[in-house]
């Protein structure tokens, strides 16, 4: 995985940030920090052309949330993460989302937990599972029953993750 970010983050130094000891100025005008139990990217303020959507990413794997978090925020996307499903509805009451990126395995608590509340709740956010988990028939079928917008494995690609999130995002805020 770290090959494939120095490649894609050639800005920054992947190994120190990815251990979570860099906090130096992205060059992308951003900057990563960290808050009680989610990470979020900021920017720097700067007039907005158009509206930056936003996205919960849910998963307990920290290293893997923060390049998702410097990838998605790269393409004009607001970024919160969290690795507690109690968290992640905790920031759905709170926080207004145009999708949910969620792993189903988060530290031996079940993510189906997420989506059932957020399917719940809010009918119309997407939920995208993203996982890495052996992928059978019945996971699938049980992501679908629970209502999820998309099903991907994590080996997919992050090109893959965001055109899916893209896909499911209104087409208002991403253009």
């Amino acid at each position: 995985m770290v090959g494939f970010v120095r490649e894609s983050w050639e800005t920054w130094c992947s190994e120190c940030f990815l251990a979570g000891k860099c906090q130096r100025q992205l060059g992308n005008g951003g900057k990563f920090s960290t808050m009680s139990n989610s990470r979020t990217i900021e920017q720097k303020s700067e007039p907005a052309a158009r509206l930056q959507p936003r996205v919960l990413f849910v998963d307990d794997d920290t290293s893997l949330c923060e390049m998702l978090s410097l990838y998605f925020q790269h393409f004009g996307m607001k970024v919160t993460t969290t690795g507690r499903p109690w968290h992640a509805i905790e920031l759905l009451n709170q926080v207004s989302f145009d999708a949910v990126v969620l792993d189903l395995n988060l530290a031996g608590e079940d993510g189906l937990e997420v989506l059932r509340f957020a399917k719940g709740r809010f009918p119309f956010l997407p939920v995208i599972v993203f996982t890495g988990l052996d992928v059978d028939e019945t996971l699938v079928k049980r992501c679908l029953a629970n209502r999820a917008d998309g099903f991907m494995r994590k080996t997919a690609g992050l090109g893959t993750l965001l055109a899916e999130v893209r896909r499911h995002v209104p087409e208002s805020i991403t253009t």
